[in-house]
This record gives structure tokens, sequence and C-alpha cells, in this order.
């Protein structure tokens, strides 16, 4: 945060909040070993990085707190990579909070979320994508989720950005070379063509890794299901039957649905994100102000789905494969899937080639929930090999930087340009790649980043 002092002593609770047999609360920064010293007994000494059993008192009073187990870590063997510490207490409200109110009033101030990973970060114990992978780590509830997490978090995109600015580091030493001793002029041909070939094996890569993303964007965020059809189809009862709660409201009165609802939930154990929005109405039908921005809304969103189901009722006796027909024409979904709704109130001559779903009497939804789960694995199903891939918009933002810098230098190298502007662009792609695990210049970048974090970590 903007002023913050990086370096005082910090302190928060580490592990859940509520009660539980044990509490972590973790201490960082200057002076926190001779601070908690003062709550042990005197003379007391703990070895580096072993735990120990000892009394947690208030050197002001004397009272013991609790009977904690304390151990420290002396910077930069810690995981912020200064002096830290922990302690394991009874994990009752009443004990937690009167040791967090005793070091606060010892000198620790409370701990910004994310600001024990960022203090990591500044001193060099993790990347930017490490300390995104922690983040992910922590908020994973699939398997999809825990496989793009720990991708970031044991550093495999890491070793690929470093790879990649490793070679363009290279071919500019050529460029450099070719600059610095311009006389000679019998190995200008060669440097620039190993330049050439090793500035296009960089960009053939991260096109590789932006195509990466979404697949990765699916395993780290979830599969983005967009419920579309004409209103009173029946989207909102399907979002509560696959949440398992009533989420949306449902009437028998169309429109009711005015703005879209977003919500997670695991189907066959792979996380989906459900969008339920206004219903499309027929082309020349009246609609107000605010259904009208609903309406723009669900096709904007259908536009950026995974798969976009569509939904008519089974009891409507006009066929809607046509009016299907243009909406998959006009919005070009990724994916989509045509699901005939209440099939339980009639099975028309129109619905051979949709799947039949009721929601009241649970028909079809299994195998939706497949089809859907089956969706998720076609995008994730080849993530956690060998090659790297991307599950970050602001990763997939930073390598279409580089690609345009890449972009550039070809087009100036075929026009003849200059050494120079040749070496220029590759620096630019360089420090594109850069931003990805480090060397953020911008501080509210770090800001974003870190406060997604929960506090204590």
């Amino acid at each position: 945060m903007p002023g913050m002092d990086y370096g005082a002593p910090i302190a928060a609770l580490a592990s859940g909040q509520g009660s539980g047999a044990v509490a972590i609360i973790r201490l960082s920064g200057s002076g926190v070993h001779e601070l908690l010293q003062r709550c042990l007994p005197a003379g007391t000494a703990l070895p580096d990085r072993i735990l120990r059993v000892r009394p947690l008192s208030d050197p002001a009073t004397s009272l013991v707190i609790d009977e904690a187990m304390v151990v420290f870590f002396t910077g930069p063997r810690s995981y912020t990579g200064e002096d830290s510490a922990e302690i394991h207490c009874h994990g009752g409200p009443y004990v937690i909070q009167s040791v967090l109110a005793l070091l606060y009033r010892l000198g620790c101030r409370a701990a910004e979320p994310g600001e024990f990973t960022r203090r990591a970060f500044l001193h060099g114990k993790l990347d930017l994508t490490a300390a995104e992978g922690i983040r992910e780590l922590i908020e994973a509830q699939s398997h999809q989720q825990w496989v793009a997490a720990r991708h970031l978090a044991s550093g495999s995109l890491k070793l690929a950005i470093e790879s990649l600015r490793r070679t363009l580091i290279g071919a500019l030493a050529f460029l450099e070379a070719q600059i610095d001793f311009p006389d000679e002029g019998d190995t200008a041909h060669l440097h620039l063509g190993l330049v050439r070939q090793r500035a296009l094996g960089v960009q053939l890569e991260i096109q590789r890794l932006v195509a990466s993303y979404a697949s990765g964007r699916v395993a780290s965020q979830g599969l983005m299901v967009v419920l579309f059809g004409a209103p009173n189809a029946g989207k909102s009862t399907l979002m509560n039957s696959l949440l398992g709660r009533e989420r949306a409201i449902v009437t028998e009165h169309a429109g009711t649905t005015r703005d879209y609802l977003e919500e997670r939930c695991l189907v066959h154990g792979r996380l989906i994100r459900l969008v339920d929005m206004a219903g499309i109405r027929a082309p020349g039908t009246a609609v107000d102000p605010v259904e009208a921005l609903g309406i723009e809304a669900a096709r904007r969103l259908a536009g950026e789905a995974d798969i976009v189901l569509f939904l008519a009722p089974a009891n409507s006796s006009a066929d809607p494969s046509g009016q299907v027909a243009t909406w998959r024409a006009e919005l070009q979904p990724r994916a989509s899937l045509q699901i005939a709704t209440k099939a339980d109130l009639g099975q028309p001559t129109w619905s051979g080639e949709w799947l039949p779903l009721s929601c009241r009497s649970g028909a079809g939804l299994n195998q939706l929930r497949q089809a859907l789960a089956d969706q998720v694995d076609a995008y994730v199903g080849g993530l956690g090999q060998e090659l790297a891939f991307v599950t970050s918009a602001r990763h997939q933002a930073a390598l279409h930087e580089a690609l345009a810098a890449l972009e550039r230098y070809f087009v100036a190298d075929a026009g003849g340009a200059y050494e120079e502007l040749l070496a220029f662009e590759l620096q630019e792609a360089a420090k594109a790649l850069v931003t990805i695990i480090g060397q953020v210049g911008n501080e509210d970048v770090l800001d974003r980043i870190f406060s997604e974090f929960c506090v204590g970590k």
C-alpha cells in the first residue's frame, strides 16, 4: 500500500477464523524476536526453526495468556525473508484476540491482506507468478483449480518466461556487438541471421502461451456457462437446480430476470461459472429501457462464454430451432448445447436434437452435468504436463505486449532499420516478459495483486 512501511513488525492470524483446536499467529519484521521474547519466561532460549512449548504472558501484568508452541525463523531463511515467528496457541476466539491485542500493544501492527507474501516477493523469496499461485492454492475449490495454482506456485511459468527472456538477451548481445563494432562487416549478416532466428523462436513460444490461456483460464476461474433463451424459458429454474439452492427469483411472469446473475458451483467436481440473464424477446417486441440493457448484457456475455446453453420450453408448439440458429450465427459461441426445458409438460416434434430436461422431476439434469464436466475436461485435460500455460489475464496482457514488440521488430528488420531500433524493440519485448515474474514498476499493480490475498498470508 502507498506509504506502507514494509519493514515494520506485523502480526496476524494465519489459520482460519472461528473456534478450533489450534490457531496459528504469524509475526514478521524488524525486532519481532525481541518483541516476542518479552512475552516468554526470562532467559528462554529458542533454537531457530524448532517448536518449543512455552507459557505466553503479558509482560505488564505477568498474566499467562496461554501455553503455546513458539518457533523463531531468522531471516533470510524464512517465508518473508525477514526475522519472523509463529505462535501456535489454543484456537478459542478469546485466546486468539488476547494474543493479538498483546502483540499490537507491544509494537506490532495488524498485517494487511497478502502482506506476508508481498514481503516475501520484495525480499526475492518469490516471484510474482509464485505469489499468485499461492493465493490460488488457498482459494482452490476443485482439482482443476489446484492444477492451475500448483503450476504457478511451483515456478513452471517462471522458468518458461526466464528462458524466453534469456533468449532475447542473447539476441540483443549479437545486435550490441554489431552496434559497437560496425567495421566487422564480414560478420554482420551472420549476427542478424542469429538474431532473427532467436526472435522467431521466442515469438512462436509466446504465441503458444497466449493460445493456452483459454484452457488455463477455465482451469483457474471455471467454465463460463451462459443460460440463453426467450423469457420464461426456464433459465432461472435451471440455475437454481444446478446450484442446489434458490438463487434466482422464479415466477410465472416472463421477464422476471432483468440483469444477469453469476454464481460458481461444482459439477461432478469441476468448477463452473453459471450466468443467468434476461430473456431475449422476439425482434420488434417492445421492451423497457432497463430490460433492454439486460438483453444487451446477455448478448455480450454469451459471446464471451465457454459454452452457451440455448433453452426453449418443451411445452411450446412453436419450433425454436430457427431462432437458435440465428442466435448461434450472431453470437458465434465457442460451444453450445440445445436444451428443451419443462420436459415433464410435453415432448414436441421439434425436440429431437434437443436435450430434454425437467427441473421438477430431475430428468436430464445428470446428463447435462456430465456434458458440462466433459466440456471442462476438454479444456483442461492436457494441462499439468510438461509445457507451461497461462491462467491470468495479467500474464496474457504482458504476453500480448511482448508479441507486439516482436512484431514491430520484424517489420523494422524487413524495412532495413538500424540496429539500434531493432535492439530497442527486443528490449521492449524482454521488459514485457519481466513484468510477469517481477519488476512491476506500477505500485498499483502490486497493491491489486496482494490485496486479493487473505489476511495472514
